[in-house]
């Protein structure tokens, strides 16, 4: 630019200057980017705001001026009256906070200054509430404030391609139905002008869809207590709210409890101040999802119901007042000690009979109505002791044996056929001696058959029982026929015999001796029909003692054992009262030999009573003391042996050596 030119730009410069000087001062009350305030002296400017002219705070803008505007400068938050001193130079605008801007340009167009106008519409993210309502619904809510007021709509974007326009209004709602409880993103935007106003962080919330529906909220068991309380289990659902309701009988209006459900749970709440074991309560859940007030639903209506049980002879009565009509009844279903007994299909039937029961036995009975929809109305636990006056049958197959110890008779025996309480009885066993008569009460078994009766002497004695058989209700039963041990003895040195009276209550068919060796092995058995008397021999010389015990049998039983008796044959010694240790073949060692001695040990000693010479073993003595000859003479021995039962002896004397 030459000079002539910068003098000609200063003169205009300053004249426009003039110009809006003079113009403010005479319009100083006046908005100067109202057009119709423009004076005469004055043309219209220009420029524009590239791009967007609203947008979401933080926003800038960019301005850019006609090509004939010059000596342009800029108030970028114009708010009426006189514009004090130059404006700023053309810059991005920053607009932290939301509102209305408008930006006044002042410059020149040829001689005459320029005015020009724009608005900058300034917004902020929208608040909203997202709520999980029921079946997978989710609810939003756009606040009612001063950002929302400054929109014309509201845009919902609920994810996968799925939006909705929001009218503004006083009450801004929108709700959508997702199809699984996967987690969700919803946006929500203002529009304004038609055109959405994109925020750098957008107003955005995740939530998750709840699965819950207000048909999740029920009843699920109705429990009457022994006394009278109810105690009522319930299931929620996530977001549900719900309150209890009760009413009187099978009719009427039902009333708030009070109690209410809040969450996904399964809970009991316990109804007090009632006595549900004389009246019938029902009850019922009033829900609300909690997202608006619309879509209440209640639950299906479930009562309380009791239960009487009573003894009779052989049977327990059932009774219960017949359930409310409901269309949902299924079934009056009963457990018996906690097991399932029996159900009852009828509603009108209010009665029922139990008769598989056993006498002094206790019997728990609880009825359970069943709904169709799965709830259960629950009696309290009524318990019964079953009465009876059936006198239990004889107990069965009394048998005796004499045990193995052969110091206590074994008793075992079977259940009578009929009367019988099988989880508590009693046995009462009497016994006599060698089958006097004279019975007595020896012993009361409980809950067993079998008895061991170690206060006996079978070895001496033969022991006659009978027994009877008391149910719980004290019912007994008549005595069994006399049942005896067989006692086994011998009337003369040479037999054995044994006592005839049977140990059990058929016939005995035969009898058998049983041979047994020193070791308890059965050594023989010998046949003897139907005697009770034998002489069995004791030829067998390698063998001391003989046991015997009878074995007998009946039909289709035994066998039963006798006592053990025994023969025994005592350990014999043979000492030689000489012996010669000269180099012949005879009589050179002195050497104690028996029968039946299992071990001993010899012991020699002289004159003096010196003990000279010990052995245990099987060669004896040779004559020699430390190796050499011992002289001839006179020398004492003793010795110290056991028989093949153990049985310690000692035998003492002298023996002459000879040389």
């Amino acid at each position: 630019m030459g000079v002539i030119d910068s003098l000609v730009f200063m003169e205009r410069y300053f004249l426009s200057f003039f110009f809006f000087l003079t113009f403010f001062a005479a319009q100083a009350q006046d908005d100067y980017c109202d057009p119709k305030n423009l004076p005469p002296t004055q043309t219209q400017g220009g420029f524009r705001i590239v791009g967007e002219s609203a947008g979401c705070a933080p926003f800038t803008v960019t301005i850019q001026k006609d090509a004939d505007v010059i000596n342009d400068s800029y108030i970028y938050d114009y708010r009426g009256g006189i514009p004090f001193g130059l404006g700023e130079a053309p810059r991005p605008a920053p607009y932290p906070k939301q509102g209305s801007f408008r930006i006044l340009q002042l410059g020149s167009k040829g001689t005459q200054g320029s005015i020009a106008c724009q608005t900058v519409e300034v917004f902020e993210k929208p608040n909203f509430t997202a709520r999980a309502c029921s079946g997978r619904r989710v609810q939003v809510t756009i606040t009612n404030d001063s950002i929302a007021r400054r929109y014309d709509a509201f845009s919902i974007d609920w994810g996968g391609g799925n939006t909705e326009r929001v009218a503004k209004s006083a009450n801004m709602t929108a709700s959508f139905i997702y199809s699984d409880a996967s987690v969700r993103t919803i946006t929500v935007t203002g529009i304004y002008m038609g055109k959405p106003i994109n925020c750098t962080q957008p107003a955005r919330q995740n939530i998750i869809p709840s699965n819950a529906d207000l048909s999740a909220v029920k009843i699920k068991r109705v429990s009457t207590r022994n006394d009278g309380l109810v105690d009522i289990l319930v299931g929620g659902a996530t977001g549900v709210v719900a309150e209890l309701q009760m009413r009187t009988g099978g009719s009427g209006a039902f009333n708030n409890t009070g109690q209410m459900l809040t969450r996904a749970d399964t809970i009991t709440l316990t109804v007090r101040n009632i006595d549900a074991t004389k009246n019938t309560y029902c009850f019922k859940l009033s829900a609300n999802d909690g997202c608006d007030n619309t879509g209440n639903s209640s639950s299906s209506e479930v009562c309380s119901t009791n239960l009487t049980a009573t003894a009779q002879n052989r049977q327990n009565l059932l009774e219960w007042q017949e359930y409310p009509s409901s269309p949902e009844f299924v079934i009056y279903s009963f457990k018996r000690n906690t097991i399932a007994f029996k159900g009852v299909p009828t509603q009108t039937i209010v009665s029922d009979i139990d008769a598989d029961v056993v006498c002094g036995e206790q019997y728990c009975y609880q009825m359970t109505v069943v709904h169709a929809s799965g709830a259960e109305s629950v009696s309290p636990l009524r318990c019964v002791k079953a009465i009876s006056n059936e006198v239990p049958s004889p107990i069965v197959g009394p048998f005796v044996s004499v045990s193995e110890e052969n110091d206590k008779i074994e008793l075992n025996a079977n259940e009578p056929k009929s009367g019988t309480t099988p989880v508590s009885y009693k046995v009462i066993v009497s016994r006599s001696i060698d089958n006097s008569g004279d019975f007595r009460e020896v012993a009361t078994l409980k809950n067993t058959f079998t008895y061991n009766d170690a206060d006996v002497e079978p070895m001496n004695h033969s022991y006659c029982y009978t027994l009877q058989y008391e149910n719980t209700c004290g019912n007994r039963s008549e005595p069994t026929e006399p049942v005896c041990s067989i006692r086994l003895y011998s009337k003369s040195p040479s037999s054995v015999d044994w006592t005839v009276n049977a140990p059990f209550t058929v016939p005995v068919g035969r009898y058998e001796i049983l041979i047994l060796d020193e070791q308890g092995g059965i050594f023989d058995s010998i046949e003897k029909g139907g005697n009770t008397s034998s002489e069995p021999g004791l030829n067998n010389t390698d063998q001391q003692l003989f046991r015997y015990r009878i074995a007998a049998y009946g039909e289709d039983v035994g066998p039963s054992y006798s006592n053990f008796f025994v023969f025994k044959r005592n350990a014999q010694m043979y000492v030689p009262t000489a012996f010669s240790p000269n180099n012949d073949a005879f009589n050179k060692t002195f050497f104690p030999q028996g029968l039946f001695i299992d071990n001993f040990e010899l012991t020699i000693f002289n004159r003096w009573g010196e003990s000279i010479f010990q052995t245990t073993n099987a060669t004896g003595w040779d004559g020699n003391i430390n190796e050499k000859p011992a002289p001839e003479g006179v020398y004492a021995y003793r010795i110290t042996y056991y028989d093949s039962l153990g049985q310690r002896f000692v035998k003492a004397g002298t023996v002459t050596l000879i040389r």
